[in-house]
C-alpha cells in the first residue's frame, strides 16, 4: 500500500467513520416529532398588509415540507402575487440545548431570519429581536390547516401586523 492510500484510509476513518456513527444515533425525540406536522405540502393565500414602503397585497403560494436527516423540517416555498415569483426556504428544528424551536428562512427577495420559538397546545410562536425592532410569527394549528401571523414592534412596543397567512394540507 503507497502513502497516499495509507493517509486517504487514515483520513476516512476519522472523517468519515465518527458521522456515521453520529447519524446511526441521530434518533428523534418527543420534542423533533412534533415538528411531523409540517411535513407535506400545502397551499395558502398570503394576505400582505399596507406599510410605509408597500402597498397591500395578496398572494398564492405552496409550500414542500419534507424531513431532512430525520430531525429537521425543510419547506421550500412559491407565491405569485401583484410583485411576481417569491421564493423561500425554511429549516424548521428543535435545539435541545435551547429547549426551543428554531425556524431559519432564507428568500428570493434576499432575507434570511432566524426565530426561536415555543409551543403551547396548537399555538407555536417564534420571536427575535434585530437591534431594537421585535419580530413575532404566530401559528394556531388545526388538523388540516393553520393560520400565521407576522408582526413586528418598535422602540414604542406596539404590535403591527406585516401579514396574515392561511394554508391548508394539499391533499
Amino acid at each position: 500500500m503507497d502513502a497516499r492510500t495509507k493517509v486517504a484510509l487514515v483520513m476516512l476513518s476519522l472523517l468519515g467513520l465518527p458521522g456515521v456513527v453520529a447519524v446511526a444515533r441521530a434518533q428523534p425525540g418527543p420534542d423533533q416529532k412534533k415538528l411531523d406536522y409540517f411535513v407535506g405540502k400545502w397551499r395558502a393565500e398570503v394576505d400582505v398588509k399596507a406599510s410605509a414602503s408597500a402597498p397591500a397585497a395578496k398572494a398564492s403560494a405552496t409550500e414542500d415540507c419534507e424531513w431532512f436527516a430525520n430531525l429537521h423540517v425543510v419547506c421550500r416555498s412559491e407565491s405569485t402575487g401583484p410583485a411576481g415569483l417569491y421564493k423561500s426556504m425554511r429549516v424548521i428544528s428543535y435545539v435541545p440545548a435551547l429547549k426551543q424551536y428554531a425556524s431559519y428562512t432564507v428568500d428570493s427577495i434576499g432575507y434570511a431570519v432566524l426565530l426561536l420559538g415555543q409551543i403551547q397546545g396548537t399555538t407555536w410562536t417564534f420571536t427575535a429581536d434585530y437591534g431594537g425592532v421585535k419580530t413575532r410569527y404566530t401559528m394556531k394549528t388545526a388538523k388540516d390547516s393553520y393560520s400565521a401571523v407576522s408582526e413586528y414592534a418598535g422602540a414604542d412596543g406596539k404590535w403591527t401586523t406585516v401579514s396574515v397567512v392561511n394554508s391548508t394540507r394539499a391533499k
